[in-house]
């Protein structure tokens, strides 16, 4: 099963980054993570960072959500990290997509 993730530009974070990250981690076991080329025509956010993670089985949403906020502590170690809100969603061709973006509260006006 392939899912993709997507990362609002805001938070600044580089798909190779992420998908090395992911790699090196301890989820590396269940899925492979690599970069996800975006098409104006199949992905509506064209502007946001997006990686694919392919595993033999189903992920659930805690595993990718830890996996984020792990990765935004290592990144902004000895400050406060952007605290983030994952949405998933189900696109048109059925794969899971998680939108990672800063919380609401975060956000610049």
């Amino acid at each position: 099963m392939d899912y993709r993730l997507a990362f609002d530009p805001s938070l600044d974070l580089a798909a190779a980054e992420l998908a090395s990250a992911w790699n090196d981690c301890d989820y590396a076991g269940q899925a492979v993570a690599s970069l996800q080329p975006v098409s104006v025509s199949s992905f509506p956010m064209t502007e946001m960072t997006v990686i694919l993670l392919s595993a033999a089985a189903s992920i659930p949403a805690t595993v990718i959500a830890t996996f984020i906020s792990d990765y935004l502590k290592q990144k902004f170690s000895g400050k406060q990290p952007p605290v983030v809100e994952v949405t998933t969603i189900t696109t048109p061709d059925g794969e899971p997509l998680f939108i990672i973006r800063k919380s609401i509260e975060q956000q610049e006006p």
